[in-house]
C-alpha cells in the first residue's frame, strides 16, 4: 500500500508536467495560426480554423456523413469556388467550378507539386517519375515519354491492331465462362493493362501469370489506403510508431522492387539494335547522354518510377472506365440495347467495330461520354502546390499551400449540364443527331499536365466498349441483389464489387 501511496505523488507530477507542455504546445500553435492568418491579406473564405486543430474538427465531422468528393462540393457551395483550409499539416484550397477549376489547371503557378515526405521513408520512393515530378525533371520526362510513346504508335491509328487483339484476348476469357455470374474486375484491369506493358514492357501477360497478377494486386492495395498514405506523406515520422498502420507504402515500395527487377532484367538482355520497349530507348538515351557529358535529369531510379507511372495510370482509370460502363449497361438495359442497335446497323455482325467507324455511331460515342462524366473517376486533380505566394481570383494564397481541384465538381455543374444526377447520353448529342462536344468536361485535366495517356484512353474506351457490345449482352444474375451504382471512395472513384451474366450474341 505504501509503494501505491509513493506513486500518486508521481502520477500526479507526471500529469502535471504533461497539461503544462501540452498547454504551452498549444499556445505556440495558437501563436503560429494567428500569425499566419494575419500576414496573409484578403485569403480566402474557408471553415473556421482552430487553434492547433485548424479546421479537421468540422472536416472530420463531415467526411463521416459524406465522401470526399461531395464534402469539397459542399465546400464550394458554402464558401465559393475557391476555399481555404487550415490543417495541423499546412493549409490546402479547394476549387470548384468549371470557371476556377479550369484556371487553376492552367495556372502557370500550380504547376508544382508538393515535396513528398513520404519518400523519405524508403529509398526507391524518392525518384518522381512524371505524375509527381517538378521542373526541369518534369519537363524532360514528359517531353522524352511523349516522343517515345508516339514513336511505338501510341496514340495513333496504327496503334488500333494491338489493341484490338487484346480485345479478342478479353471477349475468349468472358466467353469460357458460358454466361455464369463473374465479377469483371481482374478481367478488364489485366486486358487494359496488357495494353500499356506492351509498350512499356515489350510483352504481354497471360492473366493468370503470378507475376502479373501480384503487380495488379499491389497495385489495387496501393491505392485503396490513400487516406493513411496521405496522412504518412504529412508526417512521415507516423511510420516509425509501432502498430501505426503504413497504409499504401509497403505495396507501393513491393512495385518498385518488382519494376526494377523487370529493369534489371532489360539491362542485361539490352541489344542497342533493337530497341524492344520504352525501357529499352530510355536505357539507350541515358547511355548516349552519359557518354557524350550530356546533363540530364534522366537516371535509372527514374526509370523505375516513370515505368510505374506509366503502369498505373494505363491500368487504373480506364479498366474502372469499363468497370462502370458496364454496372451503367445493367442498370439502363434500354441504353444498352440502342447501343448494340446502332453498332448492329453500322458494322453488321461479321465483324468487329473500328475506330473508323466512330463519326456513324455518335449515340454510343455519346454513351461512352456520359460514362466518364457520370462516373467521374478521378474526381480531383493531383494536388498542386505553391512555392511562393500567388494571387489567384482575386485572393492570396500563402507560400506553400496545396491545391485541390474538384474535378466532381465541373461533371455536376448545372449550368453546364442540365439534370447533372441524371446518366442521359443524349446531351452529347446535338440538333442533327451528331456528337456534340461538350468543352467544359475536362475529365482528363487541362494545362500542362493534362493526361499524358487521353489519347491512347480514349482509343481504349472506344475499342473495349464496343467490342463488348457487339459480342455479348450483358444481364444482371437472376438472384443479385439490387445494384449499387454509388461509387466506392478512394484515389479514384470505383464502383462497388458486381457480378455480370455476359450472353453470347
Amino acid at each position: 500500500m505504501a509503494a501505491v501511496y509513493d506513486l500518486v505523488p508521481r502520477i500526479a507530477g507526471l500529469n502535471v508536467r504533461s497539461v503544462l507542455l501540452c498547454f504551452i504546445v498549444f499556445l505556440i500553435l495558437t501563436f503560429i495560426v494567428h500569425r499566419q492568418r494575419r500576414r496573409i491579406k484578403n485569403p480566402p473564405p474557408g471553415p473556421r480554423s482552430w487553434p492547433m486543430f485548424g479546421c479537421l474538427p468540422e472536416l472530420v465531422r463531415d467526411i463521416n456523413k459524406i465522401p470526399m468528393h461531395e464534402l469539397f462540393c459542399s465546400l464550394g457551395q458554402k464558401y465559393g469556388p475557391v476555399c481555404l483550409l487550415y490543417t495541423p499539416f499546412g493549409q490546402a484550397v479547394v476549387i470548384n467550378g468549371y470557371e476556377a477549376v479550369h484556371e487553376s489547371l492552367t495556372c502557370e503557378d500550380f504547376n508544382w507539386r508538393s515535396p513528398d515526405s513520404s519518400r523519405e521513408l524508403y529509398e526507391l520512393l524518392r525518384a518522381k517519375g512524371i505524375i509527381m515530378a517538378s521542373g526541369d525533371l518534369w519537363k524532360e520526362h514528359r517531353r522524352f515519354s511523349l516522343t517515345v510513346l508516339r514513336g511505338f504508335g501510341v496514340g495513333k491509328r496504327s496503334f488500333e491492331d494491338q489493341i484490338a487483339s487484346e480485345s479478342e484476348c478479353l471477349m475468349h476469357e468472358i466467353a469460357a465462362g458460358n454466361g455464369k455470374p463473374f465479377n469483371p474486375t481482374n478481367l478488364f484491369c489485366n486486358a487494359v493493362s496488357n495494353v500499356i506493358c506492351s509498350v512499356v514492357f515489350g510483352k504481354r501477360f497471360e492473366y493468370h501469370d503470378p507475376e502479373f497478377t501480384n503487380l495488379l494486386y499491389l497495385l489495387e492495395d496501393s491505392l485503396s489506403h490513400i487516406a493513411v498514405g496521405i496522412l504518412l506523406m504529412m508526417m512521415p515520422f507516423l511510420a516509425k510508431i509501432p502498430f501505426f498502420p503504413k497504409g499504401g507504402l509497403p505495396s507501393l515500395l513491393q512495385i518498385r522492387l518488382n519494376l526494377k527487377d523487370i529493369v534489371n532484367l532489360h539491362r542485361d538482355t539490352y541489344d542497342e539494335e533493337n530497341m524492344r520497349d520504352f525501357i529499352d530507348v530510355y536505357l539507350k538515351d541515358l547511355q548516349m547522354k552519359k557518354e557524350q557529358g550530356i546533363e540530364t535529369h534522366l537516371s535509372d531510379d527514374e526509370l523505375v518510377a516513370v515505368v510505374h507511372d506509366f503502369f498505373l495510370a494505363g491500368t487504373e482509370t480506364t479498366s474502372t472506365t469499363l468497370r462502370w460502363a458496364h454496372l451503367y449497361m445493367l442498370e439502363y438495359p434500354d441504353v444498352q440495347k440502342r447501343v448494340q442497335e446502332e453498332i448492329d446497323s453500322v458494322v453488321g455482325r461479321d465483324r468487329l467495330p473500328k475506330l473508323s467507324d466512330k463519326p456513324n455511331l455518335p449515340y454510343t460515342e455519346a454513351v461512352i461520354h456520359e460514362i466518364q462524366r457520370f462516373a467521374s473517376i478521378v474526381f480531383m486533380s493531383v494536388p498542386r502546390f505553391t512555392t511562393s505566394e500567388v494571387k489567384f481570383r482575386g485572393y492570396t494564397i500563402p507560400k506553400g499551400t496545396h491545391i485541390v481541384s474538384n474535378l466532381y465538381s465541373v461533371t455536376r455543374d448545372p449550368s453546364i449540364c442540365d439534370e447533372p444526377d441524371v446518366f442521359k447520353p443524349e446531351r452529347f448529342l446535338g440538333e442533327d443527331g451528331q456528337v456534340k462536344k461538350i468543352p467544359e468536361q475536362i475529365v482528363f485535366g487541362a494545362g500542362k499536365r493534362v493526361c499524358l495517356g487521353e489519347q491512347l484512353a480514349r482509343m481504349e474506351l472506344f475499342i473495349f466498349y464496343t467490342h463488348l457490345m457487339h459480342r455479348f449482352s450483358f444481364k444482371k444474375p437472376t438472384d443479385a441483389e439490387s445494384l449499387n451504382t454509388r461509387p466506392k471512395p478512394g484515389t479514384v472513384l470505383t464502383p462497388f464489387p458486381y457480378n455480370i451474366c455476359a450472353i453470347t450474341r
